[in-house]
């Protein structure tokens, strides 16, 4: 008896098709180009700052997009360190069959 529900190993779901894979990305792109626009208008800016700038030498709230900014550079240099940290401790494809 065949089961109904099996799917072939080759065949592939909606999601893995190359347009909607470009219709998620196009989205997400313009997603974040819309909400990086909307922080420079001052509708979206705050009149009371939550950390205080007088003395402050570098005005973080200041700047418009700074949080998303500093948020993307942060995300960018743990997946590059990742990258590289990962040759350090690394272990050998058949590390824990030599064992047995």
């Amino acid at each position: 008896m065949t089961d109904m529900h099996a799917q072939k190993s080759d065949d592939k779901g909606w999601a893995d098709s190359p347009g909607f894979r470009r219709l998620v990305v196009a989205v997400l792109v313009i997603g974040a180009l819309v909400s990086a626009a909307l922080g420079f208008l001052p509708a979206f800016h705050k009149e009371e700052l939550h950390f205080p700038t007088e003395g402050s030498p570098f005005p973080t709230e200041e700047i418009p997009v700074f949080f998303a900014v500093f948020g993307f550079l942060a995300f960018s240099f743990i997946v590059l360190a990742g990258q590289h940290l990962r040759k350090l401790v690394m272990r050998e494809e058949r590390y824990y069959d030599e064992r047995e």
